[in-house]
């Protein structure tokens, strides 16, 4: 966290508990033995790499909040 604050960034803790299993598109939660890496959701039929599903949802985690209230995001300089 101190390497972000010396970049001027903020560190979201986010509860990963999940992430891998549910899908970003339609919040569908299919569990799958760790050595599946593609994730096929048999609800929205969205097909992802297992690791880019759980990159996502941590992100939207991270956008929503713990009480699923949006939070601002800081802009960078120069964006």
């Amino acid at each position: 966290a101190y390497k972000a604050a010396e970049a001027g960034r903020q560190v979201i803790k986010v509860d990963p508990k999940y992430t891998s299993q549910d899908c970003p598109v339609c919040g569908h939660r299919e569990k799958k033995p760790l050595w599946v890496r593609a994730y096929t959701c048999p609800q929205c039929g969205a097909l992802l790499h297992r690791d880019v599903a759980a990159a996502q949802n941590i992100l939207a985690r991270a956008w929503t909040g713990p009480s699923g209230v949006a939070i601002p995001c800081p802009r960078s300089p120069g964006l």
